[in-house]
C-alpha cells in the first residue's frame, strides 16, 4: 500500500510538470476526481511547486555583483583545445528511465526550496558600528610639529606679547595650570603659544626658537591612564622627552639633532 502510494505520489508529481505519457496522465486525472486523499496530495505538491518557482524567482531578481560583471568583461577568451591522441575507451551512456527522471526532479526540487527557504528566513545581521582605531597621541604630536616647525612666518597661534592671556587661554582649554618657563639662559627665545588636539585630547604648547633658528616646543595635556610611559624618543629625525606630574603629562619636541634638549626639559620641569 505504501510502495503505491509513493508510485501515485512521483505520478502526481509528473502531472504537475505535464511529463507523462497521455494514457497515464488520463489515468491519474480519473484518480483525482474519485480520490480525496490523492486530491489532497495533489494540492500539497502544486502548493509547493508554485512556492518553489516564487523562490527561484526572487533570487534571479538579486543584482549580479559588479565584481563578477567586471570579471566576466574581462576574461580573456578561451584558448583553442588541442586534443591529443589517446587510447579509445569504451562508451558508456545514461540513459534514465522515467521513474530515475521523476525521482531525480523532486530530489533537486525538494533541495532548491529548502535552500530558498533557508535564505528566505535567514535574519539580516545589524549593520556594523565603525570603530575607528585608536592614533597614539605622540602620532598627532610629531606631526603637528613637523608641520608648524617649517613655517617660521606663521609659528605662534596666540603671539608672546601678552604671557598672561596665553596662560588663561591654554588654562581654560587643557585644565592645566601652568607658567610659562624663561628659557633665555639656554639660548631660545619665547614666540608664543599654540593649542591642538592629540589623541582626542587638547593640548597646549609653548613655542621657543633658538639663534640658530632650530625650533623647541613645551606640550603638556591632562594625564591619561593609557598613554605609554616614556622619557626619550626620537621618531624619524624629531626627539621628544617627557616627564610628569600628579596631574598633567609634559613632552619637549625639537630637531634629533638639538644636543641640549635634555638641558631644555630639565629646566623647563622646573619652571612650569
Amino acid at each position: 500500500m505504501k510502495s503505491a502510494g509513493n508510485r501515485n505520489g512521483l505520478g502526481l508529481s509528473a502531472l504537475l510538470d505535464r511529463e507523462l505519457p497521455a494514457h497515464e496522465q488520463r489515468a491519474l486525472e480519473a484518480l483525482l476526481r474519485e480520490n480525496a486523499q490523492a486530491r489532497a496530495t495533489h494540492d500539497m505538491l502544486k502548493n509547493g511547486n508554485n512556492r518553489g518557482r516564487e523562490i527561484f524567482d526572487d533570487l534571479l531578481k538579486e543584482p549580479v555583483p559588479l565584481d563578477l560583471v567586471r570579471a566576466i568583461k574581462t576574461t580573456p577568451p578561451p584558448r583553442k583545445v588541442v586534443r591529443l591522441p589517446a587510447e579509445p575507451r569504451a562508451s558508456f551512456s545514461f540513459r534514465p528511465n522515467t521513474v530515475q527522471s521523476i525521482l531525480a526532479g523532486v530530489l533537486l526540487f525538494s533541495i532548491g526550496g529548502g535552500l530558498g527557504y533557508g535564505i528566505g528566513q535567514q535574519p539580516v545581521a545589524p549593520a556594523q558600528a565603525l570603530v575607528i582605531e585608536h592614533r597614539d597621541w605622540l602620532d598627532d604630536v610629531v606631526a603637528h610639529y613637523r608641520i608648524f616647525s617649517r613655517q617660521p612666518g606663521q609659528l605662534a597661534e596666540m603671539s608672546a606679547a601678552d604671557p598672561a592671556a596665553i596662560v588663561e587661554w591654554l588654562l581654560a582649554n587643557t585644565g592645566i595650570n601652568f607658567r610659562i618657563p624663561d628659557l633665555s639662559q639656554n639660548g631660545l627665545e619665547f614666540k608664543g603659544a599654540r593649542l591642538f588636539a592629540a589623541g582626542g585630547q587638547p593640548v597646549g604648547e609653548l613655542l621657543y626658537t633658538s639663534s640658530e633658528g632650530e625650533v623647541i616646543s613645551i606640550l603638556f595635556r591632562k594625564n591619561n591612564p593609557d598613554d605609554d610611559g616614556f622619557t626619550e624618543l626620537i621618531r624619524d629625525n624629531i626627539a621628544l622627552m617627557s616627564w610628569k606630574s600628579a596631574t598633567a603629562t609634559y613632552v619637549a619636541v625639537g630637531p634629533s639633532s638639538a644636543a641640549s634638549l635634555d638641558e631644555i626639559a630639565a629646566k623647563a620641569a622646573g619652571l612650569i
